[in-house]
This record gives C-alpha cells, sequence and structure tokens, in this order.
C-alpha cells in the first residue's frame, strides 16, 4: 500500500520555523543590537552555534539581555534568518564582510564559507581595492591572496586612477609583492603620490618631510626596489614632482649602478637591496563570442551612402578589452584575379557615450581572406567602465565600389556568471558586424 505525497507549502518545517523567528511567538531570550530589541529562541540558537549554546546553556548562561554592540541590526538580523531557515540573501560586498564577521563571532562555519564565496565570486577591479582595505581581524587568506594577485595584475590602472582610496595597511601588502604588472619606476613615483593623499587623511601637512616619515616610518621605502633601477630610471625620478628622495640617497644609487650592483652599506641601511626585479603577471583573456540568432541581408559599404557601421557596447563590471573581432568581405562573383586574398583596410574608434570621449582610434591595413574572420588587436587595452555604453564605430574610407559583408543577427547579450554584456547593432540590415571581443576582469 503506497502513501501519497502532499504538497505542505505554508505548512512545511521551512515555514514554520520562519514563522517563529518572524512572530516571535515563545520566545525565551532577547538581545539588544545596538539599541534595537530583537527576540529569539534559546534551542534554535544553542543547537546551531557552540558561542550561543555556552550562551543560554553553560554554567554562565543568563536570562537578561544579551547586548551586541560590534553588528549592525540588520547583519543580526540576517544571521538570525540564516539560523532558522538556512537561507541568507547578502546585497553586498559591505555586508558580506559583516556577515563574516557575525559568522565567525558565533562560529557559523558553513555561513563563513557562504560569505567567502560571495566575495570571491563577485571581487573585479571596481572593489579589489575595498577588499585589502578590510583590516586583518575581519580577512580571510584566501581572500587576500586573490585580491593582491588581482590587483598586481592591473596594478598600472589601478595606482594611477584609484590610489587615494588605497589605506597604508593595502599600500604595504601590495608592496609585498614580487609580481606586479607595473614598470618599478612608475611604482616608486606612484607611491610617492600616494603619500600626499596618506597625509591628507591622517590631517598631517602635506609637505616633503611628512611624506618622506611615512615613507620610513611605515617601511615603505624599503619594499621599493631602488636598487633595480637603471640611470635613467634613477633621473626621472629625480625630476618627479613628487620625488622622495635625497640628493645623497641618488647619488648612492647611481653608485650601485655604476658598480654593477656592489651596494655600500649606506644604502643597505635606507633601501630595500633586492637586485632582482618584481616579475609580469600573465592575464588571462576571455572570449566573448555572439551567438548568431539568424542570417541577414549582407551589410553594403559603399562610397556615397554607407561608409560606417556601428556597435554599442555595455558591461555591467568594468572590465578591459584588448581585441574585436569581425566579418571580411565577401567574394565578388566578379573576383577575375581568382584570389581568395584581397587588402583591408578601415578605422576603428572607440567612443565613451557619457562623456563624449574617443578612448582609442585604430587604423587596420592588412592582407585578408575572403569570406573570414578578422582579429583587430588594440595597441593597449581599453578599460571599459561598469554600467556605461561605448560606441564601437568601424568606418571604411573612400571606396572606388562598393563592398559586401555578410553578417548574421547575434546575441544581444552575453554572460559567463561572472561578467555580462549587453550589445546594440546599428547597422542598415539589423546584422552584428562585431562577432566577438577578448576581455579580462
Amino acid at each position: 500500500m503506497g502513501y501519497k505525497v502532499i504538497e505542505l507549502g505554508q505548512n512545511s518545517l521551512y515555514h514554520r520555523v520562519n514563522k517563529l523567528l518572524v512572530s516571535c511567538e515563545w520566545s525565551d531570550c532577547s538581545f539588544s543590537v545596538c539599541g534595537k530589541k530583537i527576540k529569539a529562541h534559546k534551542l534554535i540558537l544553542g543547537v546551531s552555534s557552540p558561542v550561543f549554546e555556552a550562551m543560554f546553556y553553560g554554567p554562565l548562561s543568563t536570562n537578561d539581555d544579551i547586548i551586541v554592540t560590534d553588528i549592525e541590526p540588520t547583519i543580526f538580523q540576517l544571521l538570525l534568518n540564516y539560523i532558522y531557515t538556512d537561507k541568507v540573501d547578502i546585497d553586498s560586498l559591505e555586508e558580506a564582510y559583516e556577515m563574516l564577521y557575525a559568522s565567525r563571532k558565533y562560529m557559523l562555519e558553513c555561513l563563513t564559507e557562504i560569505c567567502i564565496s560571495y566575495i570571491q565570486s563577485n571581487m573585479n577591479i571596481d572593489n579589489v581595492i575595498s577588499v585589502l582595505n578590510y583590516p586583518d581581524y575581519i580577512q580571510d587568506n584566501q581572500l587576500v591572496s586573490s585580491a593582491l594577485k588581482l590587483f598586481c595584475q592591473h596594478a598600472s590602472y589601478l595606482l594611477k586612477e584609484n590610489k587615494r582610496y588605497i589605506t597604508l595597511t593595502c599600500i604595504q601588502k601590495i608592496l609585498n609583492c614580487n609580481e606586479m604588472n607595473i614598470p618599478e619606476k612608475i611604482l616608486i613615483k606612484e607611491v610617492f603620490e600616494w603619500t600626499t593623499h596618506f597625509c591628507e587623511q591622517s590631517n598631517l601637512e602635506i609637505n616633503f618631510q611628512n611624506r618622506r616619515d611615512v615613507l620610513i616610518k611605515y617601511g615603505l621605502l624599503k619594499k621599493l626596489r631602488l636598487s633595480t633601477l637603471s640611470m635613467a630610471d634613477i633621473e626621472e625620478i629625480k625630476a618627479c614632482q613628487y620625488n622622495l628622495l635625497i640628493n645623497e640617497e641618488i647619488e648612492d644609487l647611481k653608485q650601485v649602478v655604476k658598480s654593477a650592483g656592489k651596494i655600500c652599506n649606506r644604502v643597505i641601511n635606507t633601501f630595500d637591496t633586492k637586485t632582482i626585479p618584481r616579475n609580469a603577471l600573465k592575464l588571462h583573456w576571455c572570449l566573448c563570442h555572439r551567438a548568431p540568432i539568424r542570417s541577414q541581408s549582407p551589410i553594403v559599404i559603399d562610397p556615397v551612402f554607407n561608409s560606417i557601421v556601428h556597435t554599442r557596447v555595455k558591461a555591467n563590471k568594468s572590465t578591459f578589452i584588448n581585441s574585436l573581432n569581425v566579418q571580411s568581405r565577401v567574394a565578388s562573383v566578379f573576383n577575375h584575379c581568382k584570389t581568395n586574398v584581397y587588402f583591408e583596410q578601415f578605422t576603428i574608434s572607440v567612443t565613451c557615450e557619457s562623456s563624449n570621449k574617443i578612448i582609442s582610434t585604430l587604423n587596420f591595413k592588412s592582407d585578408i581572406e575572403y569570406d573570414s574572420n578578422i582579429d583587430v588587436n588594440f595597441f593597449e587595452p581599453l578599460l571599459f567602465r561598469k554600467n556605461l555604453w561605448y560606441d564601437i564605430s568601424i568606418m571604411w574610407p573612400k571606396l572606388n565600389s562598393y563592398c559586401l559583408y555578410a553578417v548574421e543577427s547575434r546575441d544581444s547579450g552575453y554572460t559567463n556568471g561572472k561578467i555580462k554584456f549587453e550589445f546594440e547593432d546599428l547597422t542598415q540590415n539589423g546584422g552584428s558586424f562585431l562577432r566577438a571581443l577578448k576581455f579580462c576582469i
């Protein structure tokens, strides 16, 4: 004889336990969380956390309100929601770190792993400095390691654009790294300039002596690999407006270069004596391929009416783009030479629509096969900032006759679980001239 399975819906165990939390029925303990009273149930808390178990059932148990001053009420409520339902909705990096602290305080290991996983999967160049700025007592070694690698991959951009947001502990961690995608002379100049922001935020007068004291007091000068510089690098740093080296140190460094790395005692006492430069990190480039949807009539490029096509692109995270993939021409039926190669020439301009600023222009000229794809590599990666539209325009020079490009309508969206792209094709027939691009986050 079989049994009929009945869908309990709102009468499920999950909903019944959740109802206890929401209604506070039969509650037998209460917390004063930053002044806000929150009721709960000793048994449910005790079987979930060894800290709560000791608090309510140990030798020092109490029936008084539990005072909580280091966790915000909204975070404490999320903590209780997880304990009662095994579910938690984290909406931001800041919330994840606050939950991480709370989960460790009450020894909720599974919640700790959920928080770490959320931070890891949502880490990108927009928030990596925020991750590194969190104090050590709330940090996770795995997260710090991942964040440092991401920062060092894009160190040149992040130091140039965001150095004012970098804390002292963050810059110390960065300078301990042996691999970084930035020349040492540029790193030194960026750190020297960073001291002006540190003094400003510390309410110190911004002058040479205070800035230099920051370098020496916190051991930053010894973390800079000045001994790896060339004579030209030293002169460039000396001429920099943010230079913090005194003349005696500059002369000592020049002697190191002249003596092929032999280091005097005075240099040993002042600088890091490492003569091995930092290694570069390899970037991982991903392919964003727009899936074809349906065929379209060819795009016609002619000398009079149509010599330009546009594609708009937006990403939900800041990302670097280093190449585009577009369609080549259709072979003409009047190809008397019977060759499968032609000379392609066009100009690509990339414009940020919000600022109306052209961020890159590239003139492409090359022999290309008919009915194939063209990879166009930029001279250096382009930064597409999150949630901003960028216009990619491709313009042909004046032609003696028209030419055809076979295109398809392609997907207007792409996601790999970590980043989402949106596309809008502005072509005469609705076809997609831009087939793909390569990106790095």
